[in-house]
C-alpha cells in the first residue's frame, strides 16, 4: 500500500551497488598474484539506473545455469583494461585502492541520502529527531 519514496529506493540501490563493487575490489586484490587473472569491475551505477541490458537484472543463458546466491550476482561486471604483468595478471593494487575508496564514498553518500530522507519523513509526521 505505502511504498518507500523513490529517493530511498535509489539510495538503497546505490548502497547495494557500492557493496557489490567493494566485494569485486576485494576479489581482485585477493587474486592479485594468480597467473592470468583479469581484473574486473562492476558496470557504473548510472547504467544500472538507466536499465541498461548490462544493468542489475538477473539472467541466465541456459536453463542449467545457477546464479550465485548473494546480491553481487545481480550486477554485470566488465574486464578492466590494464597493463598485464609478466604472468598475465592485470590487477593493479593502486587502482584497486582507488576503486575501493570510490566504492566507500558512494556507500557513504547512499547512507547519508537515506538518513536525510528518513529524517525528513519523521519531521513531516511530527516525530522530530
Amino acid at each position: 500500500m505505502l511504498d518507500a519514496p523513490n529517493i530511498m529506493k535509489m539510495a538503497q540501490s546505490l548502497a547495494r551497488h557500492s557493496g557489490a563493487r567493494q566485494a569485486q575490489v576485494a576479489r581482485n586484490i585477493a587474486n592479485s598474484d594468480v597467473p592470468g587473472y583479469r581484473a574486473r569491475d562492476l558496470v557504473e551505477f548510472s547504467e544500472v539506473l538507466k536499465g541498461s541490458p548490462r544493468g542489475d537484472s538477473l539472467r541466465t543463458t541456459r536453463t542449467g545455469h545457477v546464479l550465485h546466491s548473494s546480491f553481487e550476482a545481480q550486477y554485470a561486471t566488465r574486464e578492466i583494461a590494464g597493463q598485464a604483468s609478466p604472468n598475465g595478471n592485470t590487477v593493479s593494487i593502486e587502482q584497486e585502492m582507488v576503486r575501493g575508496t570510490d566504492a566507500k564514498s558512494s556507500h557513504d553518500l547512499a547512507l547519508t541520502i537515506y538518513k536525510s530522507s528518513l529524517d525528513i519523513l519523521r519531521t513531516s509526521l511530527g516525530k522530530g529527531r
